[in-house]
């Protein structure tokens, strides 16, 4: 038989004469074929840091500056080490420690001028200082003006 006499042939000719067979197995491969399609949270795992950053994301700050810590330990010149101190400051601020958060800031700006996370923390850093404007409180020579 040359090919083209069995391209000419219906598809039916090719499937098994027994269709119980050929639906028991598509019944039992069918799953396994989009099982692999499937793709899983661990496929998305960074150690240190997806702990830090769903730690971070619940506001378990004082715990995920410790993760962020851990990541940046191991990897120094990993990819999501400056992502990590940048959260880190974040951490600083929002646990009030406003210092600590300033100071993160100048650092990412300092060794990073080029990256989209040392504009992040420039802005972090003005709305650090207008927070601390707007609560900052007034000096006794401030308030003696507007007493007279």
């Amino acid at each position: 038989m040359r090919l083209s006499q069995y391209i000419k042939k219906p598809l039916q000719d090719y499937l098994p004469k027994d269709r119980r067979i050929f639906s028991f197995f598509l019944l039992i491969f069918w799953p396994l074929f989009f099982t692999s399609c499937v793709h899983s949270d661990n496929s998305f795992y960074f150690g240190h840091y997806s702990e830090a950053e769903s730690l971070f994301n619940h506001g378990v700050y004082e715990k995920a500056i410790q993760k962020y810590q851990a990541y940046i330990d191991e990897n120094p010149e990993g990819h999501l080490a400056i992502i990590s101190q940048y959260y880190i400051a974040r951490s600083y601020a929002a646990l009030g420690h406003q210092e600590e958060a300033k100071g993160l800031y100048q650092q990412i700006i300092q060794k990073y001028p080029d990256a989209v996370w040392a504009r992040f923390s420039e802005t972090q850093l003005k709305d650090l200082q207008t927070s601390s404007d707007l609560t900052a409180r007034p000096s006794p020579s401030e308030i003696s003006v507007f007493k007279t």
